[in-house]
């Protein structure tokens, strides 16, 4: 005949197989958070980066070189354009307190753009602003 065993109030057969358990839904949950986190600043470091490039771009499309207004097609001063969108990226940069670098600076006779760089948490992600020279006003009201 086999004898049953009889269970007692502090029995613990069962609980290596709950702790397991509970170690690795622990470890998951906590990797799923670090995981969320990280990516959540990624998204935001290459949206930063978009809108500060975009930003420095419009910046340097205010250089008009003024010798050109008077002709049909007013054209940008490249060394004012470079300066001002340069300046306004490192501005933006400082304003954020972002760590990132202008990577390029193109100037076009009618548009400025801009390639900037920002370090967030060990990762580098790129954000690329154009901005055109408009003339005139069209549109709704003219």
């Amino acid at each position: 005949m086999r004898k049953s065993r009889e269970r007692t109030p502090h029995d613990d057969r069962g609980s290596a197989t709950v702790a397991a358990i509970v170690l690795m839904l622990s470890l998951t949950g906590g990797a799923l958070l670090w995981l969320s986190w990280n990516v959540d600043r990624s998204i935001n470091a290459a949206s930063d980066a978009d809108a500060i490039a975009f930003q420095a771009a419009r910046a340097g499309a205010q250089a008009v070189d003024p010798a050109s207004l008077r002709t049909a097609t007013p054209v940008l001063n490249r060394d004012l354009a470079l300066e001002l969108a340069v300046d306004a990226a490192t501005s933006l940069f400082a304003a954020n307190e972002t760590s990132g670098r202008v990577v390029s600076v193109e100037v076009g006779p009618d548009r400025v753009t801009v390639v900037v760089e920002i370090t967030e948490a060990g990762r580098t992600v790129t954000g690329q602003g154009t901005a055109r020279l408009a003339v005139g006003v069209r549109g709704e009201g003219t």
